[in-house]
């Protein structure tokens, strides 16, 4: 879903770009694509990485926040059902879950934007017969990261001591603009409270933490995949034992292919190994445990009469 999001979005703002530029600059027109394509190629995949990563953590605290309530609705027995309202019932889980879509949709646009501003800042003056080490690729992820990753003053502040995380504003949007419309008041006010504790979550130092940690592993595996195309050509010229990726050099029109290939190793059919990897290192697990816990500890409200 991601991928399909970053190449529709990319493609189509390309398309618009490409035909009011080529009229005013038809004769560099090829030198022109050429350095299209550089950009979108990196935009796509740094949007998949980050998109990919934000999903995987964001899901992760609503399930284990919408466990939790659950939890607590299976303990209520006969006798208390009229006495105590369901925390999650099955349309607030439905409603709840489909809060997601912020993410995917105008988040993923946001955050589109931004990264090409960065492609653009950080790779602009490079050319396709540039060559690049993969020391000069990790260095150009650290500096996209850093313009990327950066406090917006509109956007991110600091909540009562808590540094909200600034890719936070591309998972849930304005405090008030996530809520849709229920049919029932009551689930009305189930969702705006279990959305306001998930804010609370998303805000947190200990989410900034997980997620930043999460990022770093993405980007680490991106490079990895990236070094297996640094190796020698030719048989033989170097053993396994010798070889070293970062003393092998390529010119930028080679690596543009090897970049977009990610986006499909990324973001491959399930079971997709990056996404499980992400799901399952010990700092995401203990952070959803601790999530799990405390929600479903959560004191029982007591049904209107």
């Amino acid at each position: 879903m991601c991928g399909e999001m970053v190449t529709l979005l990319t493609y189509s703002k390309d398309i618009i770009c490409k035909k009011a530029k080529l009229q005013s600059f038809r004769p560099f027109h090829a030198v022109y694509l050429k350095r299209m394509n550089v950009d979108r190629c990196f935009t796509r995949t740094l949007v998949t990485v980050y998109s990919t990563t934000m999903l995987a953590a964001f899901l992760r605290v609503q399930l284990n926040v919408l466990g939790g309530y659950m939890y607590i609705d299976s303990c209520i027995d006969d006798n208390n059902q009229k006495s105590f309202s369901l925390q999650a019932a099955p349309d607030v889980q439905q409603e709840y879950l489909s809060q997601v879509q912020y993410l995917l949709l105008d988040g993923i646009t946001d955050l589109t934007k931004t990264v090409t501003e960065a492609v653009e800042n950080v790779l602009g003056k490079l050319s396709l017969q540039d060559s690049m080490k993969l020391q000069d690729m990790e260095d150009c992820l650290t500096k996209l990261r850093g313009q990327v990753e950066v406090l917006s003053s509109d956007n991110d502040v600091l909540l009562a001591g808590n540094m909200v995380h600034p890719l936070s504003r591309y998972m849930m949007g304005a405090e008030g603009g996530n809520q849709s419309s229920c049919k029932l008041a009551s689930s009305q006010e189930s969702i705006h409270r279990i959305m306001q504790e998930t804010r609370d979550v998303i805000e947190s130092n200990d989410f900034c933490l997980v997620l930043n940690n999460c990022l770093d592993i993405a980007f680490s595996r991106l490079l990895d995949n990236m070094a297996h195309f640094f190796r020698p050509s030719v048989q033989g010229e170097l053993s396994n034992r010798d070889f070293n990726p970062y003393k092998t050099q390529l010119p930028l029109a080679k690596v543009i292919p090897m970049m977009n290939a990610q986006i499909f190793t990324l973001c491959s059919d399930a079971p997709n190994q990056f996404v499980q990897e992400l799901l399952l290192v010990p700092f995401m697990k203990d952070f959803a445990a601790n999530i799990y816990e405390s929600f479903s500890q959560v004191k029982i409200h007591r049904a209107d009469p």
